[in-house]
């Protein structure tokens, strides 16, 4: 008898062991997540956040009818399926039986009091304009219409129409915003003005919901049991830590320097950093695995409201001596020569746009360039010429590289041009401020599409290009309805900023991304900033 109990009191325990600890062979289970948000988000109201911080917690704790992944492809979210009609004015969504966090159902009519909440006239959402093509949308905007006449509307309670006023070839891409996640009705009126501020008054439909939120250290993100893919998410949450790298005002007064991300990676506090090409390495060698991202083109541009790059000729005099083949070898490793403005990684119509859409972009010609040299010199401000400077980000070999621009100007042009190395911040708010001459600068787009960067050129844009022909270039891009009309104006417009030598596209940089060991599935948006963490996983 007592050998029995022995091995009864044995078999017990290896069986709670096994329950609690799991062995080799018999599967494990992901630890949270840890990541580091650059700011406390303010409002996760989805129809008005408009922080980067806001819209990334907003589209792991909310879900809509479809979703946009990494590569551009748009798959079906909260739709089970969708349909367009063959004139391009009608979309009919049927949803998936699912529910929010508090057990109520998802329904229609959830989108369309979300669509209505966006045309409200009393607190327009500044996302309104995004969806302009539904029917109604301009008379609300524009004449004062009742939110109640947009084209938005529930057949039954899982049956979701939209008539547009115009085809809109970005429709289904703006449906993946957070703009266009549902609203419940009852739920909001409930939460009294304050729908999105709190844990509390948040309401999740998506993979995660908000179990804890503190605006001074973190958030924590909790997985959905009520989630209709729940079976599916195997993190059991995220932690958002809030600016662990910046000081406590203890740590100020005890002259102590926090960590930064890059670091508590390292040392097994954070799980996710954004990193440079050095630290990716040596990150690297110690277990840690990293995804890149190529979002960001470096160009050079002028100040065209200063002497002497005022002048046309004497602006497309400088920038037709650059022959980015012999800058091919100053370069990092994380840098490629580039002739193109737009990132490689900006898709339209789920296609690399640049791979897709060819332009001419031949904008190196010594000859040509000393010929307008010496047409913009007897009107030039001599001293403004030779006082000229080059504002470049004293990072990586950009300066070094710089050096090769200052040769090809005094070879072609015998003109000298000084090299001003400035911390990124600080060229940034030079160039913002008009206090240059001619800079290096980065274009990146926060959207998936080249319109945002080109938008930045005509006579209302940053880099305005005094260009009444390329504000109509433009405006055909904007207004093109078909992917048969948008790409060969986005090219037009596109080739026109070179041709007319408004920027110089040089090179676009490889950023990265480093993942503490054991961390995996995590998606990683290149234009907007977007995390998402459904399918991630995390083995400690």
């Amino acid at each position: 008898m007592k050998l029995f109990y022995h091995i009864k009191k044995a078999l017990c325990f290896l069986l709670c062991f096994g329950l609690l600890f799991p062995l080799a062979g018999c599967g494990k289970s992901s630890a949270l997540l840890r990541y580091d948000i650059s700011a406390a988000p303010q409002n996760l109201d989805p129809q008005f956040a408009t922080g980067a911080v806001e819209q990334m917690i907003i589209q792991n704790i909310c879900e809509g009818l479809v979703r946009q992944l990494p590569n551009g492809e748009i798959v079906p979210a909260l739709a089970e399926s969708y349909a367009i009609s063959e004139s391009g004015l009608q979309y009919t969504f049927i949803l998936k039986e699912a529910q929010w966090e508090n057990g109520a159902p998802v329904t229609a009519e959830d989108f369309v009091f979300a669509f209505q909440r966006m045309f409200n006239s009393v607190s327009r959402s500044p996302y309104a304009e995004q969806y302009a093509s539904i029917s109604g949308a301009r008379q609300i905007m524009e004449a004062g219409a009742a939110a109640s006449s947009l084209g938005v509307s529930a057949k039954d309670s899982r049956t979701l129409v939209f008539t547009l006023a115009q085809e809109d070839p970005f429709f289904l891409e703006q449906l993946c915003h957070t703009a266009a996640m549902p609203c419940n009705r009852e739920f909001f009126e409930e939460s009294r003005g304050k729908y999105g501020t709190t844990a509390k008054m948040t309401l999740a439909n998506g993979p995660f919901y908000i179990r804890l939120w503190d605006n001074q250290s973190y958030l924590y993100l909790k997985r959905s049991a009520s989630y209709y893919d729940a079976q599916a998410v195997e993190l059991p949450g995220v932690y958002l830590y809030i600016r662990r790298d910046v000081p406590t005002a203890q740590q100020e007064e005890a002259g102590e320097v926090p960590l930064t991300i890059y670091e508590r990676v390292l040392d097994g506090s954070a799980d996710i950093a954004p990193a440079n090409y050095q630290q990716a390495m040596a990150a690297q060698a110690q277990g840690c695995t990293y995804q890149r991202q190529s979002n960001t083109v470096w160009a050079l541009v002028a100040n065209s409201n200063n002497q002497p790059l005022a002048a046309e000729n004497m602006r497309k005099a400088f920038f037709h001596c650059v022959n980015r083949e012999e800058l091919e070898g100053y370069l990092q490793e994380n840098m490629t020569i580039t002739d193109r403005l737009i990132s490689p990684e900006v898709m339209q119509f789920t296609q690399s746009y640049t791979e897709s859409v060819p332009v001419s972009v031949n904008s190196y010609a010594p000859e040509q360039a000393q010929a307008e040299y010496e047409t913009a010199l007897p009107q030039a401000n001599r001293s403004a010429l030779e006082s000229l400077e080059l504002l470049v980000p004293n990072e990586a070999n950009i300066p070094f590289m710089s050096g090769m621009l200052q040769q090809m100007w005094e070879r072609t042009l015998s003109s000298f041009v000084n090299i001003i190395a400035l911390p990124r911040e600080e060229l940034e708010s030079r160039v913002a401020a008009g206090e240059f001459d001619m800079a290096i600068v980065p274009f990146s787009s926060t959207q998936n599409t080249p319109l945002e960067v080109l938008g930045q050129f005509t006579s209302s844009g940053q880099w305005n290009s005094r260009s009444p022909e390329y504000d109509a270039l433009f405006h055909a891009a904007q207004e093109a309805k078909t992917k048969q009309t948008l790409l060969p104006a986005l090219a037009q417009a596109e080739a026109f900023l070179y041709r007319d030598c408004a920027v110089v596209p040089l090179f676009y940089e490889t950023t990265y991304t480093i993942f503490s060991p054991g961390v995996d599935g995590v998606e990683l948006y290149p234009y907007n900033g977007l995390v998402y963490f459904k399918n991630a996983r995390c083995y400690r």
